[in-house]
């Protein structure tokens, strides 16, 4: 069952194994009674992980792992920040890092495929990070972009020819930042 202040993600889907990252990225819940995003609960992980079929029903998550997801999930969103002209975070390129080693990350030639060894959170969250390592490597992962809205925290697969993207959706977040730019250019020209 959904935890409570989360909602539908409606993003457009980014294509193929990205969507599983982009997913992962926009996992935020909401200020209660706001459209306010918030970092994800523990409950909220943890449900994201078994919608997803990353964990499954007789596979437990303790407090620790998702504590610990939640913080590869901070750290992969840095990388995402970088993509909109923020700087580099050693930091948290360390905690990815140690996190594709803690997940026993390694190379299938046969699948032509990076797997993890280990399973539950850690085995859910490895493979999250493989699908991030690759995407790194091929320079897709360049079209994931933040939402412009300063109350959203959903990412998404920038499409546009020149990589120009600012909201998640036209639909919500687009059209709230139009509606209020247009208001405040009716307020200031009144």
């Amino acid at each position: 069952m959904r935890p409570p202040n989360t909602d539908i993600d409606t993003t457009p889907p980014a294509p193929g194994d990205l969507e599983l990252v982009r997913g992962f990225l926009s996992l935020h819940d909401h200020l209660e009674g706001t459209r306010d995003s918030l970092p994800p609960s523990l409950d909220t992980v943890e449900w994201w992980l078994r919608e997803h079929h990353l964990l499954t029903v007789d596979q437990t998550a303790d407090e620790a792992d998702l504590r610990w997801a939640a913080r590869i999930l901070e750290a992969l969103r840095s990388r995402v920040h970088e993509n909109m002209g923020g700087s580099p975070d050693p930091g948290s390129i360390g905690v990815l890092d140690r996190a594709a080693r803690e997940t026993g990350l390694s190379v299938d030639f046969g699948a032509k495929a990076i797997r993890p060894e280990a399973v539950g959170v850690r085995g859910a969250v490895g493979r999250i990070l493989a699908v991030a390592f690759l995407a790194e490597l091929d320079g897709s992962w360049s079209r994931f972009k933040e939402c412009s809205s300063p109350t959203c925290r959903a990412v998404f697969w920038d499409r546009s020819k020149n990589r120009s993207g600012r909201w998640c959706t036209m639909k919500d977040c687009g059209n709230r930042a139009k509606v209020r730019a247009y208001r405040e250019r009716e307020r200031t020209s009144a």
